[in-house]
């Protein structure tokens, strides 16, 4: 699968690191980074990210045959749908949000079942821009495609070619239960974090180590993004939330009632589900 041209809306982390790895693997003949920053435009062109940069959708999009939106939830169907108007009549359109429904509710009408195929490649950082790109960051990585019932058979096919080509693994998922999932496996992580970050009064971070640095990292993250990310995925974020406050009352009573065998409990069901994660990472 090589393409003739391949146009990146948004060239930042993610965006960025896709068209690194489409040079390194080499199936892209030119790729077209489309953006509101000229100035991060030339930045990706000198990292070989894009071959050629534009301010213009229009312009970007111009046959086509593969466009991917990397840009802000709230933007996505907007920008592809501009791009439709412009792009070959058989180019696949996808994006990289990391919620799906809000953005196939928003696609419905609006994009073909034929060119649209909602992507999540859960991959990336804390750090923003494309001057943190890599093109290895897609390397194994777990990219959620999200069809509905409508979406044309062959579209997964072509979709599932690409993402694989990049080096990337595949599932699919319905939209309710993709953000359901990421609420729990990502969004919580973040509120949880920045609480973290939050909690610790500014007399004692003098006396953070590497655990606390560790535990919130990513609440360096965009906060822009983020909210954006919370405000699309409110309901499973907010009860992924408070599964979690649960969970920390379980904490709370087992310290109040100096119960430490229940401690070493939950301190054991913690650990076991970390390294059985990290295991099949390393393994995998």
């Amino acid at each position: 699968m090589v393409f003739q041209r391949v146009c990146i809306i948004g060239v930042g982390l993610l965006g960025g690191s896709i068209g690194l790895a489409l040079h390194r693997k080499r199936l892209a003949k030119h790729v077209v980074g489309v953006g509101r920053s000229i100035g991060k435009l030339d930045t990706a062109i000198r990292r070989g990210a894009i071959d050629q940069a534009t301010d213009d959708i229009l312009v970007g999009a111009k046959d086509a045959d593969l466009v991917i939106a990397c840009v802000p939830i709230q933007s996505i169907v907007d920008s592809l749908e501009q791009a439709s108007r412009v792009a070959l009549p058989d180019a696949m359109l996808t994006d990289v949000g990391s919620t799906k429904q809000t953005i196939i509710q928003a696609a419905r009408g609006r994009l073909s079942d034929k060119q649209f195929l909602g992507s999540h490649p859960i991959a990336g950082g804390h750090h923003s821009g494309v001057e943190h790109a890599t093109g290895t960051l897609l390397d194994s990585a777990l990219v959620v495609m999200t069809p509905s019932q409508a979406t044309c058979p062959e579209l997964v096919n072509r979709m599932s070619n690409f993402w694989e080509s990049m080096g990337s693994k595949i599932t699919l998922l319905d939209a309710a239960s993709h953000d359901r999932a990421l609420a729990i496996s990502s969004h919580l992580p973040h509120m949880v974090a920045s609480a973290l970050s939050l909690s610790t009064p500014e007399e004692f971070l003098p006396f953070v180590g590497k655990g606390w640095l560790d535990s919130t990292r990513i609440a360096g993250s965009n906060p822009q993004l983020w909210r954006q990310i919370l405000e699309e995925n409110q309901e499973p974020a907010l009860h992924a939330l408070k599964k979690f406050a649960t969970i920390c009352e379980t904490w709370i009573e087992a310290l109040e009632g100096s119960n430490f065998d229940r401690v070493e409990e939950l301190l054991q069901s913690g650990k076991t589900t970390r390294e059985s994660v990290a295991s099949r990472n390393t393994t995998g």
